[in-house]
């Protein structure tokens, strides 16, 4: 369940910070990434506290460097068919939050490549 739990904070957090590369929380990025909060919510294994911590994921700041960072370390601790299902997963998580707001604007297209490319991902 640790193992689960760390992915759910990444994915938080990946989406808030791809959420926030252009300067601006727009409100359907907000909506994107409360509604997979709201899915977590619904799941009725996942404990309080995860839910709590992942909420409190939304109220902090992270640079490009801290989601690779953390990305790395969380992928460690999996084989190579577990990490590739997880990078997948965090891809098509940020391709949504990127796109919920109708627009991709530079930055964030080029943000997005780097953090791919940091990863390996193809």
């Amino acid at each position: 369940m640790d193992k689960l739990i760390a992915v759910i904070k990444l994915v938080a957090k990946t989406g808030l910070f791809f959420a926030n590369v252009d300067g601006e929380y727009d409100a359907k990025e907000r909506e994107f990434i409360e509604n997979f909060i709201a899915n977590i919510e619904e799941v009725g294994s996942i404990e309080d506290e995860l839910k709590d911590d992942v909420k409190d994921t939304l109220n902090h700041t992270y640079t490009l460097d801290d989601i690779v960072s953390d990305t790395k370390a969380l992928i460690d601790g999996f084989n190579d068919e577990e990490s590739d299902a997880i990078l997948k997963t965090l891809n098509a998580f940020v391709t949504n939050v990127i796109k919920s707001d109708g627009k991709v604007v530079d930055e964030e297209a080029t943000t997005y490549n780097e953090w791919r490319a940091q990863l390996g991902i193809i």
